[in-house]
């Protein structure tokens, strides 16, 4: 029988939890916020903690999905409710909640699993970060959990920019793999003077090339199907320059323009996730670097894309030649490659 749960917090994470389908195995009743009463969340209705009395006599466990949980459970306790009801979604270094994982593992086996590697994510800032009035991740619309959950990919991409930006590099920026464009409304706006060329399909993944990854094991449907939610209009929703883009819409390297054919590149991303395209991709953009120009490759040391990395030996194996390679140690191993 299914467990009936009751979601506190209508923000960024427990958006995520809905869309990845974190509680597929629960009935999620209702979802409790204290400034949305009233208001549709993902489908759910919403109601204010003064509803939470009638809530609680129809769930089993109050899950709270907010970063300021400590806030509610107080509420949650002043209210006289018993704290063996409620659930937190982070780690909480207190004997009385030690129990608290396991309760998560029971509803969630996956977010059990986010959640402990979590832990180990990096979160001190970079001293800069405390006087950077010009620093764009953690601020505004930049501090969303998309950004925050990859800060040191994200941030040290600020800083590689900024030393592209002061060197005055001639040339444009792309990005080969866009998805929905969280990456790519960073590079618009932090090389907001230079042309970013897009390329994907925005349907997902070559259905061909999908299979292959899928049968050595690296990926499954439920990873191949997750991509294919994006769109063009969803993308150029958020650009903040969107006259400075350039959509190259289809399967590549067929969706290269002349334009994009002839360009010089100061920095590119490719995340493209699979062997064959990361080759398509390296071998394309690599020659039309500019000299001290970066290509940051996502995925290079995940823990199940292993294409990534073989592409890159494929590409040095077949040029004869050793790229200047660095790797970093953000959430899904970044290679900084330098022309």
């Amino acid at each position: 029988m299914k467990k009936k749960i009751i979601l506190w917090g209508c923000g960024e994470r427990a958006k995520r939890y809905i869309e990845y389908e974190y509680f597929k195995e629960c009935d999620i009743v209702a979802v409790i916020d204290t400034y949305h009463k009233g208001e549709t969340f993902e489908g759910y209705q919403v109601y204010g903690p003064e509803d939470l009395s009638l809530l609680l006599s129809q769930g089993d466990f109050l899950v709270i999905s907010s970063l300021y949980f400590s806030d509610i459970y107080n509420t949650y306790l002043e209210l006289g409710f018993p704290k063996e009801k409620v659930i937190f979604t982070d780690i909480i270094q207190e004997r009385i909640f030690e129990n608290d994982l396991d309760q998560v593992k029971n509803l969630s086996p996956q977010l059990y699993k986010d959640i402990l590697l979590n832990q180990y994510r990096l979160i001190q800032m970079n001293e800069k970060d405390f006087f950077d009035n010009d620093k764009l991740v953690g601020v505004g619309r930049y501090s969303k959990i998309e950004y925050m959950n990859d800060y040191f990919r994200y941030r040290s991409f600020e800083f590689m920019a900024e030393e592209l930006l002061e060197d005055g590099m001639v040339g444009d920026v792309a990005e080969f793999g866009v998805f929905r464009g969280v990456f790519a409304r960073l590079i618009n706006e932090k090389f907001k003077d230079k042309k970013l060329f897009l390329f994907d399909t925005f349907e997902g993944f070559d259905k061909i090339e999908s299979e292959k990854e899928a049968a050595l094991g690296r990926c499954d449907n439920v990873f191949i199907d997750y991509h294919m939610k994006t769109s063009e209009e969803q993308l150029m929703a958020q650009l903040p320059y969107p006259d400075k883009c350039v959509i190259c819409k289809g399967l590549f390297p067929d969706s290269i323009s002349k334009e994009a054919f002839d360009t010089r590149y100061v920095f590119v991303s490719i995340d493209v996730d699979f062997e064959d395209s990361i080759f398509a991709g390296i071998d394309f953009f690599y020659p039309r670097l500019v000299n001290g120009g970066v290509i940051f490759l996502h995925d290079y040391n995940s823990a199940y894309l292993h294409g990534v990395r073989n592409a890159v030996k494929r590409y040095e194996d077949y040029n004869n030649l050793k790229l200047k390679k660095v790797p970093f140690a953000d959430r899904a191993g970044t290679l900084v490659i330098i022309k």
